[in-house]
C-alpha cells in the first residue's frame, strides 16, 4: 500500500474518487488535498487518470473481463512501458499508482459498462457509492433509489449512494441538473457542491454549479430549498431560503463575465461569496435545456460560446477578443451546431469554420469597433 504525508493512502485516494471510502476518511481526505499546493495537484493529477479509464464497456462486451484481472494482479509490481493514454505513467512511483487504480477498476466494468455514455435512465449497481459523468454533447435521465428523479446536463458529474441510509439523503453536483426530489420530512435530501450546499424540502428545482465556472445559480420551479455556504471547516456560514419562481446567485469571485439575465433580475449590488436572490423570473428558459432548447436572451457571445460547448460536444475559438462581447437574443431548438452558428449569424455578425469538431469564429468585417 502507498501512503503520503498524513497516512493518507494512493487506494484511499482511488477510493474516495470512486465514492467508496470509508465515510470516516473523507473529512481527513479532503483536508489533506487542501494541505498544500502539492497534495492538491497530485490528487488532481490523479483524478485526470481516473477519470481517463478508455473502453471500459467494450472491454466487458469483449468478455476479457478475466484477462483484465489478470493484467491488473501482474501490474501490482510494474505497469508495462507501452501504455495508450497519453503522458499518463511516466515514472515507477506513477506506475505503482497506476497499478492500485486498475486493480479497483475491473471489479467495476459491470458498473461501468451501463453507465458510461448513457442517455437513457440509469439503472443503480448493487452497492455503494456510484458517479456518472455525463459526456459533452450528451444529456441523462436518472432516478434514485428513494424516487427522486435527475434530469443531467452535459459535462456533469454526479456522486450519489445506491440506497440513501442514515437521516440525510446525500449528493454531489459538478455541472447542472434538474432535480424532481422525493418528498420525505425525515430525511432532508442535499445537493453538495463545491461552495453551496442545497437542503430540498421536497421540491422540483434546477442547478446549474459547474466546479470551473465561477458562477453558481440554483432556479426554483415549486416547493421550497434552502442554500447554506461553507467556510474552509465545512461549518455553515449563511443560510438563505429561495421561494418558487426565484433565482440564488452566488459568486465564487469577481466573474470576467455575468449573464445578462442576472445582472436584470437581480437588484441588490453583485457582490462574490455572497448568495444573492433575484427579483420573479421566467423558470421556463433555464430549464429549457431538458427538452433540447437554448433560450438566450441578450446573451454575450463569450457566454453563449461556452453553453455550445457543453450541449454539441465542440471547442469554440474566437479569433478577436473583441467578438465576445457580441449579443444575441433568440432561441435554439434541436439543431445541430451548424444550424445554431447560421442562426445566431442572422443577427450577430460574424464568419464561422468548422473543422471536426473545432469551431473558428471569426470577425466577418462588418464590425466597426474602437
Amino acid at each position: 500500500m502507498i501512503f503520503f504525508k498524513g497516512r493518507i493512502s494512493v487506494e484511499s485516494l482511488v477510493q474516495y474518487l470512486n465514492g467508496t471510502v470509508d465515510e470516516s476518511l473523507i473529512t481527513e481526505i479532503e483536508k489533506w488535498i487542501k494541505t498544500s499546493r502539492e497534495n492538491y495537484a497530485f490528487f488532481n493529477r490523479l483524478k485526470d487518470i481516473w477519470k481517463n479509464q478508455e473502453d471500459l464497456s467494450s472491454l466487458l462486451a469483449d468478455n476479457r473481463l478475466s484477462d483484465w484481472k489478470k493484467v491488473a494482479i501482474a501490474c501490482k509490481d510494474e505497469i508495462p512501458a507501452r501504455h495508450t493514454s497519453k503522458n499518463m505513467f511516466v515514472s515507477p512511483w506513477w506506475r505503482r499508482i497506476a497499478a492500485a487504480i486498475l486493480l479497483l477498476v475491473f471489479s467495476m466494468l459491470g458498473y461501468f459498462a451501463g453507465m458510461v455514455k448513457q442517455s437513457n435512465p440509469a439503472r443503480l449497481a448493487t452497492s455503494g457509492m456510484h458517479e456518472i459523468t455525463v459526456p459533452e454533447g450528451v444529456k441523462s435521465k436518472l432516478k434514485l433509489s428513494d424516487g427522486t428523479i435527475l434530469w443531467i446536463n452535459a459535462g456533469t458529474t454526479i456522486r450519489f449512494p445506491n440506497s440513501f441510509i442514515g437521516t440525510t439523503r446525500d449528493v454531489w453536483l459538478d455541472g447542472e441538473a434538474y432535480f424532481e426530489v422525493s418528498k420525505d420530512k425525515a430525511h432532508p435530501f442535499y445537493v453538495h457542491t463545491s461552495d453551496v450546499d442545497v437542503k430540498v424540502y421536497g421540491t422540483k428545482f434546477n442547478l446549474k454549479a459547474y466546479n470551473e465556472e465561477d458562477v453558481f445559480e440554483a432556479t426554483l420551479i415549486e416547493g421550497l430549498v434552502s442554500l447554506e455556504t461553507r467556510n474552509m471547516l465545512n461549518k455553515v456560514k449563511e443560510e438563505v431560503f429561495l421561494e418558487p419562481n426565484h433565482k440564488a446567485v452566488y459568486l465564487k469571485k469577481n466573474p470576467k463575465t455575468i449573464a445578462t439575465e442576472i445582472v436584470k433580475t437581480i437588484s441588490q449590488p453583485i457582490k462574490p461569496r455572497q448568495i444573492l436572490i433575484s427579483n420573479p423570473i421566467a423558470v421556463e428558459p433555464v430549464i429549457a435545456w431538458r427538452d433540447g432548447r437554448l433560450e438566450l436572451n441578450d446573451e454575450k457571445l463569450e457566454n453563449i460560446a461556452v453553453k455550445l460547448e457543453r450541449r454539441y460536444g465542440v471547442v469554440i475559438k474566437m479569433q478577436d477578443e473583441d467578438m465576445k462581447d457580441l449579443r444575441y437574443t433568440g432561441i435554439l431548438n434541436n439543431i445541430s451546431i451548424e444550424q445554431a452558428l447560421k442562426a445566431i449569424q442572422l443577427t450577430t455578425d460574424f464568419d464561422y469554420e468548422i473543422h471536426d469538431n473545432i469551431v473558428i469564429i471569426k470577425d466577418s468585417g462588418k464590425n466597426k469597433r474602437k
